[in-house]
């Protein structure tokens, strides 16, 4: 009865203590890092409460509300948040101080409460982004999981439709995507793990599930290998085929089957579990790779080029990163002619493709037969006109190797003519002979005629000259669009032509001032 007693006691003692008026404050982190915030709780038990707040250290200031709450019943346990954040390394401490009001006896009791934080320098990012493990679920993968290994295989019955692939970052910092319950078919699946670090730079980890199948059907399409899908549920139905069913090798295999080109696709799969489309010929039992190139008039399955049109050189272009046969008129052309079936009509065709538009026409080859033809006669003339140029090309180098010699010698003619008419006159005015004033006359006329011949043979060889020059403008101004090179040829012959004529109109100029000198000392 007495230990009941005591235990009483003890009890409406606890609970006194509990129910006595106070005030605390606590932290949700002893740590944070500098420039974070921390959240400061303000523990109120009481009736009635009049608080104030403040930080001090490592902070710009902490938000302190409801700090005034009316008088009740009863006492209430409040719990009041306090946000500060960190501006520097150290410590930021909260503090409260106030009163509290009891419920038990109404009288206001003094509280004070404090929490203090650390400040940390920030975290250096994390940057391991490797995986600690990885799996599937039921099934071991091969080989044995190391976080250096990046690819990884394991081989499931034909009666399981999908597999959990399990694994965890290395790092807490780190995320994960991937992992969980993945759909499998028949064949290869290739699934990729990344592993992302907090730094942000990710690591892919690949892991293929082969499927087992006791009667695969092995096909090869250029150099890689392939196997027939026995399963359409992820092949995607390409436009303008109906879903049907085909036999090979005594097996139901799902197909796609278009009635205009006559053409049926099945699905295959590589090593790496990529699934694409090949058109499967039921009499010769090949498979080719099917690619579709649409316009917004067209659908096209291109082919290889077997044939190579005139003027044309055969190449490649890439149409959506796969390579095709094309014809070209040089590398570096933006146009292409392949050829290619319709599958929306159903009939085979050339096409010329622009590479810069992405788009394809129709390659007409009759609208382009006029402009072949005004090609081939353009080439016609280029060459008479070639040929032409470069027989008048020889003439001229011709006169300009020849008249220099004869306008050499008949310098030097005239030089000789006039130094023995000096002498002449010269020993004339020793002799200081007076002649008639008829011959004079006579004389004077004479060289009248003389001076009008020369004057009328002058003109006629400048007209000479003149049509000469003429003729070879006439000349170049007809192949002026054929070769510049002719005409550079030509203009630097008529600059040295008209060097030469200046020069010896420069001469003849002095021939007559001489001329003009002598008679006046005959005169005298």
């Amino acid at each position: 009865m007495k230990k009941k007693i005591v235990l009483g006691i003890m009890l409406l003692s606890c609970i006194k203590i509990v129910n006595a008026a106070s005030v605390s404050v606590s932290a949700n982190s002893n740590y944070v890092t500098n420039g974070g915030t921390v959240t400061f709780y303000v523990n109120i038990n009481g009736v009635a409460w009049q608080l104030s707040g403040f930080s001090a250290g490592s902070t710009s200031g902490c938000s302190f509300e409801d700090a005034d709450d009316a008088r009740g019943d009863q006492n209430i346990s409040k719990s009041i948040p306090v946000y500060c954040k960190a501006t520097s390394v150290g410590q930021i401490t909260f503090t409260v101080t106030g009163n509290v009001t009891d419920a038990s006896d109404g009288k206001a009791v003094d509280v004070k409460g404090s929490e203090t934080v650390t400040v940390q320098p920030p975290r250096e990012l994390d940057s391991n982004n490797n995986l600690e493990s990885l799996g599937v679920e039921g099934y071991k993968i091969t080989p044995a999981f190391s976080s250096d290994t990046l690819e990884y295989s394991v081989e499931v019955p034909s009666t399981i439709n999908d597999v959990n692939i399990t694994g965890s970052p290395a790092s807490g910092y780190a995320s994960i995507a991937g992992t969980g319950k993945k759909e499998v078919n028949e064949g290869a699946n290739l699934f990729i793990i990344t592993v992302t670090s907090e730094t942000g730079v990710p690591k892919e980890y690949k892991l293929t599930v082969n499927v087992k199948d006791d009667n695969p059907i092995k096909v090869k399409l250029g150099e890689e290998d392939f196997t027939v899908m026995k399963n359409a549920k992820n092949i995607i139905k390409p436009e303008l085929y109906e879903q049907t069913t085909i036999k090979i090798n005594n097996i139901d295999v799902p197909a796609f089957y278009n009635e205009t080109t006559k053409i049926t696709l099945v699905g295959v799969k590589d090593n790496k579990g990529n699934v694409r489309l090949a058109i499967y010929d039921k009499d010769k039992n090949t498979y080719e790779l099917y690619e579709e190139n649409k316009s917004d008039q067209m659908i096209l399955l291109i082919h290889p080029i077997t044939e190579i049109k005139e003027g044309y050189i055969k190449s490649t272009i890439k149409i959506d990163d796969t390579e095709y046969d094309c014809l070209k008129n040089n590398e570096e052309s933006e146009y292409a002619i392949i050829y290619a079936t319709n599958l929306i009509t159903g009939e085979d065709d050339y096409y010329l493709y622009d590479s810069k538009e992405n788009s394809y026409v129709r390659y007409n080859e009759e609208q382009l037969e006029p402009l072949k033809n005004e090609l081939n006669k353009y080439k016609d003339v280029i060459k008479y006109l070639v040929i032409g140029l470069g027989v008048l090309g020889l003439l001229l180098i011709i006169s300009l190797i020849t008249r220099p010699r004869k306008n050499k010698e008949e310098k030097v003619k005239e030089k000789k003519n006039k130094k023995e008419k000096k002498e002449k006159i010269t020993e004339e005015e020793n002799l200081t002979v007076i002649e008639p004033e008829e011959l004079k006359v006579e004389k004077k006329t004479s060289k009248k005629k003389t001076e009008v011949k020369e004057e009328e043979k002058v003109p006629e060889e400048k007209v000479v000259k003149k049509s000469k020059k003429q003729s070879q403008k006439d000349a170049i101004k007809s192949v002026e669009e054929a070769t510049m090179i002719i005409e550079n040829f030509e203009k630097k012959v008529r600059e040295k032509e008209l060097e030469k004529q200046k020069e010896e109109e420069q001469e003849d100029t002095m021939y007559d001032i001489f001329e003009d000198d002598r008679k006046r000392k005959k005169r005298k």
